[in-house]
């Protein structure tokens, strides 16, 4: 008679659902009262309540407590792993190690699916008892909530498998569901460091994103409300794509038990051909990781230069270093054996810093001629007056301004040595014939680059400003203070929301002074196209919008304490106002511009406007100066 080779052990099956039931009736109880008794307690409540409650657990309770039990389930049927007696007698009985697998996998699975099925069919039943039945919802909490613990628990089995000491496994889960994102991030914080100009990079992001299922779902999770109030749960397609890669773990950690020695029971990693890569891992993790804090705890009292990091790097490298190596060699007298490999870390990482530090890639130094620039944005510049240009992102598609971007880009770019590392402080002032001005400061700004061979350029400077570099022709501030006053660029960063089907609904003029109440009013306009075209001219000619990188004289003696607000209504389709039920609607916004005294077209129509308003009500900043 021909034997039949058996994949699955019920008697095992049983054994592990009999032994670890803390686990499966802990996590069924705590979805019990979750869901059914949640339910009966407010059966009082309409039927909303019943279709919006399994929702609302997913995106945040759903995905943690299966991020959670999923390594406890991981631990409980695959303990035997990390005991010398316990793997040789289960290894010893005659069941295949395919069997072993995925009798213990399947186990774990049923730690979770069979909570869920209870808890799905009690639920239903409450619901009918209650009058209020909404199956849809339950259901989608069923699937979801169950591929979510597929994905998590394969997770986890599969980092089982690279390990043989049962503390080690919930370290290695924990760590590698953040490692990426914690990687990339830490990566970019030491680039800046190093880099001049260096800004963090969003495609970095987003691919450790996807190698952050926490981060990812709970970013994709969502419950959202329609006007009728029915809740619309999305991110279904990601909980499906990760219980597929899930899928895919489960199948690499059975290709992995089926050569797993058995002498590595006790091992902190148990696989030779990952030791190394744990031994170098955890070293420069160690280094970059523990290096930036040293580095920021002693900021206060150390060089602020990359050579300063680079040194706590290295202290901190060799310490990880050699604590993997006491933990895979399972002794502190790694030492004299281990030095070597530590040796070559240390090196390697001193390399790297090099190479960033001198720029011998020609990241700093890279930049584009004006003519492969489609176009460009300057954005976040910090500037005066205080309105909605204080901090605009000026649009460049003109060569002129381009060459002009280019220019700047070029000046920065040459002075790296000055620039790069200079104490930046936000304001240094003197008193000047009873004024408070500023005489130094600094502001942060980003290019961005869009090539004509379709690439993106971006970099980052923090610059400072002194009343000499913007008397300075051809430098680095004058250059930028020169950008951000081309009129049609300020005009266009005041107006970038208004287009042709705009309409001014109202005009406000703020903060202007009352003599009788020695107080400070508000003045109302009716709308009015002649201002609206009498403040656009202004902003082309370059009388208004006039910005000023430090507050000093020429910025305290031309604007006014007061501005000018202009709100305007434009349609909207019903897909970008978010209110569903009607084909349009209106969508009302404002353009708040600083009032300067240099802006006689505006000033000409609010006074012809406005009889009362005189001269003596509008206030510059100097003259609040000089009347304190």
């Amino acid at each position: 008679m021909r034997s039949v080779t058996s994949c699955f052990n019920v008697t095992l099956f049983r054994k592990n659902l009999a032994r670890f039931w803390p686990i499966w009736g802990l996590y069924g109880v705590i979805w019990f009262f979750l869901i059914p008794v949640a339910l009966f307690t407010n059966r009082n409540a309409d039927w909303t309540l019943s279709q919006a409650l399994p929702l609302g657990y997913l995106p945040m309770v759903g995905l943690w407590m299966a991020a959670l039990f999923g390594i406890l389930g991981a631990m409980a049927v695959f303990s035997y792993l990390y005991g010398s007696r316990s793997v040789g007698l289960l290894h010893a009985l005659p069941v295949r190690r395919e069997a072993l697998f995925l009798t213990n996998y399947l186990s774990g699975l049923a730690f979770f699916f069979l909570p869920h099925l209870a808890v799905f069919l009690i639920a239903l039943a409450t619901e009918a008892l209650m009058g209020i039945l909404v199956f849809s919802s339950l259901f989608l909490w069923l699937v979801a909530q169950s591929l979510l613990c597929l994905f998590f628990y394969s997770f986890a089995v599969f980092c089982a498998m690279f390990t043989g000491h049962i503390l080690a496994l919930p370290a290695f889960y924990g760590i590698l569901n953040g490692l990426a994102y914690g990687l990339v991030t830490l990566f970019n914080t030491m680039a800046q460091e190093f880099l001049f100009g260096y800004v963090g990079v969003d495609r970095l992001y987003e691919a450790a994103a996807w190698l952050t299922p926490l981060l990812q779902l709970a970013r994709h999770m969502n419950v959202r409300y329609d006007e009728a109030n029915l809740a619309r749960f999305s991110g279904l397609s990601y909980i499906f794509f990760y219980a597929l890669v899930g899928v895919v773990l489960a199948v690499l950690a059975l290709l992995v038990y089926r050569r797993r020695q058995l002498e590595c029971a006790g091992d902190v990693v148990a696989v030779s051909w990952v030791r190394p890569v744990f031994k170098y891992g955890l070293a420069a993790c160690c280094a970059v990781a523990l290096g930036m804090l040293l580095y920021s705890i002693f900021y206060a009292i150390t060089p602020h230069s990359p050579w300063t990091l680079l040194l706590f790097m290295l202290l901190s490298g060799a310490l990880g270093y050699f604590i993997a190596e006491m933990l895979l060699r399972k002794t502190f007298r790694v030492f004299h054996r281990g030095w070597k490999g530590c040796v070559v870390l240390l090196v390697c990482l001193a390399a790297a810093m090099c190479v960033m530090e001198l720029d011998l890639t020609g990241f700093e130094r890279r930049l584009p001629d004006a003519d492969q620039v489609a176009s460009a944005r300057i954005s976040s510049i910090g500037s005066y007056p205080s309105d909605d240009c204080s901090y605009a992102d000026l649009e460049l598609s003109k060569p002129d301004d381009v060459a002009l971007l280019v220019q700047l880009h070029q000046a920065i770019v040459d002075r790296k040595d000055e620039l790069d590392g200079v104490d930046l402080d936000g304001w240094i002032s003197e008193s000047r014939d009873g004024l408070e001005v500023q005489t130094a400061g600094f502001t942060n700004f980003e290019i961005t680059y869009q090539l004509k061979n379709g690439g993106t350029l971006i970099r980052h400077y923090a610059l400072p400003i002194t009343e000499e570099a913007l008397n300075t022709s051809g430098s680095p501030a004058a250059l930028l203070n020169q950008l951000i006053n081309t009129p049609a660029l300020t005009e266009q960063a005041y107006f970038h929301r208004w287009d042709e089907n705009c309409r001014l609904v109202d005009i406000t003029l703020t903060s202007v002074y009352d003599p009788e109440t020695d107080s400070y009013t508000d003045l109302y306009f009716t709308p009015s196209e002649e201002l609206l075209s009498a403040v656009r001219e202004d902003l082309l000619s370059g009388d208004l919008g006039r910005r000023y990188l430090l507050e000093d004289e020429a910025r305290l003696e031309n604007c006014y304490r007061s501005d000018l607000v202009l709100t305007f209504t434009a349609p909207v389709s019903a897909q970008y106002n978010g209110r569903p039920g009607s084909a349009e609607a209106d969508v009302t916004f404002t353009i708040c511009i600083g009032l300067e005294a240099s802006a006689s077209r505006t000033l000409a129509v609010l006074y012809d406007a406005a009889p009362e308003l005189t001269a003596d009500r509008l206030q510059t900043h100097a003259d609040l100066a000089r009347f304190d």
